[in-house]
């Protein structure tokens, strides 16, 4: 670790006598929001899910939302962003364009979330299962309560300290590259690319005799989402509502500050779960 300051950020807890309020922005099949709606099921008292968002229309954790009698919105990102891929191949110039269209289009969003906590108050925590990149006002104004997951142990470092294991294909990278486990990571949102604090890794998922291909990986990677998704999503949401997560202001070789779990410093990746970890 690196750093001397000693000043922390608690992370949470919400006010005290309501349940923790989370919001979710969603791109796929609404995994993550099932494991959030079985705690709310279980605790209603405890947690609450009160809005599921995507940047899409067609996507599966909108029904998911809407069956379980959650409000949901859905969104027109692609039409008005257009693609991060096709912007790539153009180069720079049109790089620079579609991150401006993705900062205004999510700048809109948080000017809608600012209008709907007015009228049913506020969202404690936002999680995402979210396939697009957050910049500018909406994620500024969620700092220290957001957070996302990622099919990647975001503890693994490259030679010049930089986290291995980000992007769109982590699990299959993980594969290419020996690694006999893969994991879950659940970490703080920040404006890098999966670059913020982790606060917990699920417990790490065998490969066995998997190879990486890309149905390999898949595969591998549908088995990580029940084994390791779910239990570190669940345990980041638990300690968070519990008030026992903190960031210091020391940092971690990649520079991400070092998180503290009731109180104690953690090396980077948190809190690690095994099988036998609630």
């Amino acid at each position: 670790m690196t750093g001397t300051a000693c000043r922390t950020r608690v992370l949470g807890p919400h006010a005290p006598g309501r349940p923790l309020r989370i919001g979710v922005l969603a791109s796929a099949t609404g995994g993550n929001l099932r494991t959030l709606l079985s705690l709310r099921h279980a605790e209603p008292d405890r947690f609450h899910v009160c809005l599921v968002a995507s940047h899409g229309q067609r996507v599966k954790a909108l029904d998911v939302a809407r069956e379980a009698g959650v409000e949901a919105w859905d969104g027109d990102f692609d039409a008005h962003c257009g693609s991060a891929s096709q912007a790539a191949a153009a180069g720079p110039d049109a790089v620079r364009r579609y991150r401006d269209r993705a900062r205004s289009w999510h700048d809109r969003l948080d000017v809608r979330l600012r209008s709907w906590e007015e009228c049913n108050g506020p969202l404690d925590l936002v999680v995402l299962a979210y396939h697009r990149w957050i910049e500018g006002e909406l994620l500024n104004r969620y700092a220290y309560r957001m957070v996302n997951q990622h099919p990647g142990d975001l503890s693994m470092l490259a030679a010049d300290g930089s986290r291995t294991l980000t992007g769109k294909d982590p699990v299959r990278l993980a594969m290419s590259l020996g690694h006999r486990t893969t994991r879950t990571s659940c970490f703080l949102v920040d404006a890098s690319q999966d670059g913020g604090a982790v606060l917990c890794m699920g417990p790490p998922v065998p490969v066995g005799s998997r190879r990486p291909t890309v149905e390999d990986a898949w595969q591998q990677e549908l088995l990580q989402k029940e084994r390791s998704d779910r239990p570190c999503l669940e345990w980041t949401v638990r300690a968070f509502a519990a008030g026992r997560l903190a960031v210091d202001a020391a940092t971690h070789a990649d520079g991400s500050r070092v998180v503290l779990v009731d109180g104690e410093a953690t090396p980077l990746g948190g809190k690690r779960l095994d099988d036998t970890d609630d």
